[in-house]
């Protein structure tokens, strides 16, 4: 668990960040969100001290990192930015294998563990393993620099903008990927951005700051049924609903019962979100779709599935 209280950090006369209170559980993803100037990526610094606070204090499991080394707290934390920042003159297993190294791993074991962080990035390591950064698309970089902040399997994952730097399509498919692996390896995450959908895809929790400070932290199903303040309403606008359903899938809700002539419908995995079965829904201009589990018939969804499904605080249908 990341506690910080009364967090600080002022340039000259500008406060950055503002007294700011904040506790990230352990095992969740917590986005810092908010308009530029907001003190997200301050507060990420602050954490592996890049940056050092004026005031206030970090706490990691109850110890407060002011008393830690600097060098042996950020090889204790995975970090991902925004333009990766691999070595150039290293090879992509070079990269990986970085922070094993300085750890002191045997070659063996680092090589085990750089093979299984490429695949796990669905990276090739006899393809990739040998090449160099300038050789790789950016959606590949990017996912070299996630396998690389998770080489050495670090409790605690910071990442600053990981995808912002990538095409549209790419991104999605990061952000899905990172999904995945976040519900499989369940690290204690903070996850700067500033975008609204990849903050609601991705998040646990998300933490609005402004001007340095947090205006509400919360699941993005609470921010969008209680926002705290007009800010909050303003910030996430009139569509939150319908970004957060894209959080659920089919596989989330109470379907409906097969009815006699369900062979006619059009059929959907199981798997997609919610968002993507009201968009075939209206796409095919359906009464209905048919859900697919594991190439068996699950039940049906329709509009009636999915006003249900909303009014749950957590997304699902009730039973």
């Amino acid at each position: 668990m990341i506690e910080i209280v009364g967090l600080t950090k002022t340039y000259g006369d500008r406060r950055a960040v503002d007294g700011l209170d904040l506790t990230i559980p352990t095992g969740e993803l917590t986005v810092l969100l908010g308009p530029s100037g907001a003190g997200k990526t301050t507060v990420l610094r602050c954490i592996n001290r890049l940056v050092e606070p004026t005031s206030g204090s970090i706490l990691v499991d109850g110890v407060d990192i002011a008393t830690l080394d600097p060098v042996a707290l950020r090889r204790s934390m995975g970090y991902v930015i925004q333009n990766v920042g691999l070595f150039p003159d290293m090879t992509v297993r070079e990269n990986v294998a970085a922070v094993p190294r300085m750890l002191g791993w045997d070659r063996r074991r680092i090589a085990a563990r750089v093979d299984e962080m490429l695949e796990m990035v669905g990276l090739d390591p006899e393809r990739y393993g040998d090449a160099y950064p300038r050789q790789l698309s950016g959606g590949e970089a990017q996912r070299v620099g996630v396998a690389r902040a998770l080489a050495a399997d670090p409790p605690i994952l910071l990442m600053d903008e990981p995808f912002g730097a990538v095409d549209p399509l790419t991104r999605e498919r990061l952000q899905r990927e990172m999904r995945h692996l976040q519900a499989k390896l369940r690290k204690t995450v903070v996850f700067v951005t500033h975008d609204i959908d990849e903050a609601v895809l991705l998040a646990d929790r998300i933490a609005l700051m402004r001007d340095g400070r947090l205006e509400q932290h919360d699941t993005p199903e609470a921010l969008w049924r209680r926002p705290a303040n007009d800010f909050v309403s303003r910030f996430f606008g009139e569509n939150l609903g319908l970004r957060v359903i894209i959080r659920h899938c089919l596989a989330d809700v109470t379907l409906k019962p097969l009815p006699h002539d369900a062979g006619g419908l059009p059929r959907v995995d199981a798997g997609v979100s919610l968002k993507e079965a009201l968009a075939e829904l209206v796409g095919r201009r359906a009464r209905a779709l048919l859900v697919m589990r594991d190439g068996r018939p699950a039940g049906v969804f329709d509009f009636d599935v999915l006003v249900e499904s909303l009014s749950r605080e957590d997304g699902r249908a009730r039973a």
